[in-house]
């Protein structure tokens, strides 16, 4: 620091806005066809003698017995926590840790999406914190106790990316929003991602999550953060991404494209770990709260009409979004190769026939400002390339609530 002493110059914190960053981990992982087979060797070496199974249920697709077969061929018996529902429920969350505690699990596996992997990591966060309400964890780093048990999180669907993040969404019931909870404490010991499982996915929700991840992979590059070592896997999910979610929504037995969206999504987790997110997931988090909404499909909705109110925060970022995406955009500025992205985008989305709005969802005009005021609380929103004040907010939402017919000639 001499040199400081000796000269006028003097340390500036305003010289940038997120001096200093930091790469949270991600755990290992077993990806690829069969990767679930080897839950009962990891329970086991985990230290797992008896698991809480936390799941919606799956119903009809047979994988909870199965991983049950599977766990007890290992020497693993479980229980099973079903009480999960989409947007997972701080009470669902409370409920869960009474049903580890009465039944005296070692270990926790999460089997399914973004609902029942977040539930389980509020679950875990709560058994670690003995019966400390959930609630008391919105924010960041507000955990300080260890983890007391290992969480081996299942993923399948191909969007979520909540199998490898420090990420956790949980609704506040009362107040109506979904709490964003963010923690390194919160990242699962282990996750797998098996193909097999996400070919369970029915058609439009195949179409939701993989909308999903491009939305993670989009707000992670264009955020302010600028964490420079997200940009790979995130530029690579999005050209994987347009060349195989069509493929993989109209046949889940493709296998090559529903591989491809695992490992797409699973990319897109890593990106947005360390660089964050913004205003698409921020207005998903307030519909899911107060509305209980898809959060695939408020995502999918929102991605483009917020990319063109970005798009001037970082056109340059837009421009390798464009060329990651294989699109031509050779002799464009990078204000005009963005905006050729988000035209893509919007393509993307209609030709997977997502022409719902806000409204649809259930959205109010009379809500707005309601809306806005939530979103503009929300954490992802620190992490939006442009600044976003009531009146930002509050037009953004408008427009996502005009709707997306098929012949939407807005550009």
């Amino acid at each position: 620091m001499a040199h400081f002493k000796d000269s006028k110059r003097t340390i500036s914190k305003e010289r940038q806005e997120f001096p200093i960053r930091v790469l949270h981990a991600y755990p290992r992982a077993y990806v690829g066809w069969g990767a679930h087979t080897m839950l009962g060797i990891e329970a086991k070496k985990l230290g797992m003698k008896h698991a809480m199974i936390v799941t919606t249920g799956l119903r009809g697709t047979g994988i909870i017995d199965e991983i049950r077969g599977i766990l007890q061929y290992a020497g693993v018996t479980s229980d099973v926590y079903t009480n999960v529902t989409g947007n997972p429920k701080d009470h669902e969350v409370m409920e869960g840790y009474k049903s580890v505690m009465k039944s005296k699990s070692d270990g926790l596996i999460s089997i399914g999406g973004g609902s029942t992997i977040d539930c389980c990591k509020g679950i875990r966060l709560v058994h670690s914190h003995e019966g400390k309400h959930i609630r008391e964890f919105e924010g960041a780093f507000k955990a300080i106790m260890p983890n007391k048990i290992p969480h081996l999180s299942v993923n399948t669907t191909s969007g979520t990316g909540s199998e490898v993040s420090c990420f956790c969404i949980i609704n506040h019931t009362d107040e109506k929003y979904k709490m964003a909870i963010f923690d390194p404490t919160c990242t699962p010991s282990m996750a797998v991602d098996d193909p097999l499982l996400h070919q369970t996915m029915p058609a439009d929700l195949t179409a939701y999550t993989g909308m999903d991840a491009l939305t993670h992979a989009v707000e992670a590059i264009a955020s302010r953060l600028q964490v420079q070592a997200a940009y790979g896997p995130g530029l690579w999910a999005i050209g994987q991404i347009f060349q195989n979610l069509r493929e993989a929504s109209a046949n889940r037995n493709n296998d090559r494209a529903m591989e491809q969206m695992v490992w797409a999504e699973l990319a897109a987790g890593v990106s947005f770990n360390s660089a964050g997110l913004g205003i698409v997931h921020s207005m998903a988090h307030v519909l899911g709260g107060l509305y209980d909404s898809p959060h695939g499909l408020c995502n999918a909705i929102g991605l483009v009409d917020s990319c063109r109110h970005n798009l001037p925060g970082c056109p340059g970022r837009f421009k390798i979004m464009a060329e990651a995406a294989g699109l031509d955009v050779r002799g464009l500025s990078d204000y005009k190769a963005g905006e050729k992205f988000i035209d893509a985008v919007e393509e993307l989305r209609n030709e997977l026939g997502i022409y719902k709005n806000f409204k649809d969802l259930g959205m109010r005009r009379e809500d707005l400002d309601l809306c806005a005021r939530k979103a503009l609380k929300d954490i992802c929103t620190e992490g939006n390339p442009i600044d976003m004040g009531f009146e930002d907010m509050r037009r953004v939402f408008a427009t996502c609530m005009e709707g997306h017919a098929p012949n939407n000639n807005r550009k």
